[in-house]
């Protein structure tokens, strides 16, 4: 109980010229506080306040509990509550029939007077008993005739310790809350640390094997470029010397298959230079019709082999952009739609504005590129479903590459796929989206 409201109970006590005065509270198991009959119900009781006559101490030194069917005088009260109980004299207790009780909460024989309030919280309509939650007991060791004022006095005390005991378990339950979540908080934040640091370790093992990484594809490449370069040199000089057609056409195809080779070592060291930010553009104003010879020149022996045509519509006198990077990316392009184009079909490259936008279209008649497709073609090594179906499939790194080539050039690129009418083929467009610069 509050110190404050302590002090106010004995002075109470002591205008009432009671020999004692406690208090009682009771805690039911979860079954009897739901089911409240006229039979004792299951409770623990606990002397939370105790004031005697000539003491200086209310609190209990110790903790005095019992279960309340222990103490007949307990019961007693619980059973005649909500109403109060009232004992003058030794003979009225003695009608009771109690021959004994917890020493240390009724003493039989200094009891002489007892009033006896239930402290009510009051229940539910639909509930027989209105939940009693403890006991104020009044208690004389000679005969009294309790007076109305006595009993209005203690009715009134008995609401404000109910009201007292009704907010501490208030408080009690919020200070539960709070200390379990507070519990909860700091064991979120400890995992939260351990995770944040967790993380900072991966991040810093990421880093190291990026480095590793990257050192290793650029000895790699390097280590690879030169042989493969002296490899291509071979083979053009055996070309030269050797006028035999089996011959030349095996040469042919280790040819191919060398400049594959060299065409991956080069695209794996320009992505792990886009990915590490150190390959350097420098935009320039470039003018595309000599760009567009240089690539119509390059693909159209294959193409013709293939019996593909090559279209190039051009609305635009130039760009400004990076001149490597633009002519790899539509070399790949190029590749990529020479490799998955049907026999006797067009290529068309397409370069045009369109609002405050440079569009390249590149588009071919092939294999449908689906919906899932789409989603991955641009991933590293990804490999389509119409690969099968090509001879020469690649490594899987090139639209990987164009796609990290356009983002470096502040572009999008995407992929689109229609169905043609009369015809098993569809047409398959990448299309090029760069802003108009300033200087254009």
């Amino acid at each position: 109980m509050d110190e404050i409201f302590d002090a106010d109970i004995a002075t109470s006590a002591q205008i009432l010229k009671l020999d004692r005065i406690f208090i009682l509270r009771f805690k039911y198991n979860s079954f009897s506080h739901q089911h409240l009959t006229p039979l004792i119900p299951l409770a623990e009781v606990e002397v939370v306040y105790n004031w005697q006559k000539n003491s200086q101490d209310s609190i209990p030194k110790k903790i005095i509990s019992y279960s309340l069917s222990e103490s007949p005088l307990t019961c007693y009260g619980w059973q005649q509550a909500p109403y109060f109980t009232k004992i003058s004299n030794k003979k009225q207790l003695e009608e009771l029939n109690i021959d004994q009780d917890i020493l240390e909460v009724f003493n039989l024989k200094l009891l002489e007077s007892l009033l006896i309030i239930p402290l009510v919280c009051q229940r539910n309509i639909d509930n027989t008993k209105p939940l009693i939650i403890g006991l104020l007991v009044m208690e004389n060791h000679k005969p009294r005739r309790w007076q109305i004022g006595d009993i209005e006095t203690g009715k009134w005390m008995a609401k404000q310790i109910t009201t007292a005991i009704l907010n501490q378990q208030t408080v009690a339950k919020v200070q539960s809350l709070v200390d379990e979540r507070t519990a909860q908080l700091k064991v979120s934040l400890e995992v939260q640390a351990k995770l944040g640091q967790k993380m900072r370790d991966y991040i810093e093992e990421l880093k190291r094997l990026n480095i590793i990484k990257d050192e290793f594809i650029a000895s790699l490449s390097d280590a690879l470029k030169t042989p493969l370069s002296n490899m291509k040199m071979g083979i053009k000089m055996l070309k030269l010397r050797n006028k035999n057609e089996s011959i030349i056409r095996y040469l042919d195809i280790i040819e191919d298959e060398c400049e594959k080779e060299i065409n991956l070592v080069s695209n794996l060291l320009t992505l792990q230079e886009l990915e590490s930010n150190k390959l350097t553009i420098e935009p320039k104003k470039i003018y595309l019709q000599p760009l567009l010879d240089d690539l119509y020149n390059s693909f159209s022996q294959e193409l013709h082999y293939k019996e593909i045509n090559l279209i190039i519509e051009n609305k635009q006198d130039y760009l400004y952009t990076d001149l490597n990077s633009l002519s790899l990316i539509l070399k790949e392009l190029l590749r990529n739609a020479s490799k998955f184009s049907a026999q006797q079909t067009n290529i068309i490259l397409r370069i045009y504005t369109q609002k405050s936008d440079n569009i390249i279209e590149i588009s071919n008649y092939g294999c449908t590129i689906d919906q899932e497709e789409q989603t991955h073609i641009f991933q590293p090594f990804y490999q389509g479903k119409s690969v099968a179906n090509v001879t020469n499939s690649g490594t899987g790194l090139g639209l990987a590459l164009v796609k990290s080539l356009v983002q470096n050039l502040n572009g999008i690129i995407s992929v689109s796929s229609a169905s043609i009418e009369k015809s098993d083929n569809y047409i398959n467009t990448f299309t090029l989206t760069f802003p108009l610069l300033s200087n254009e």
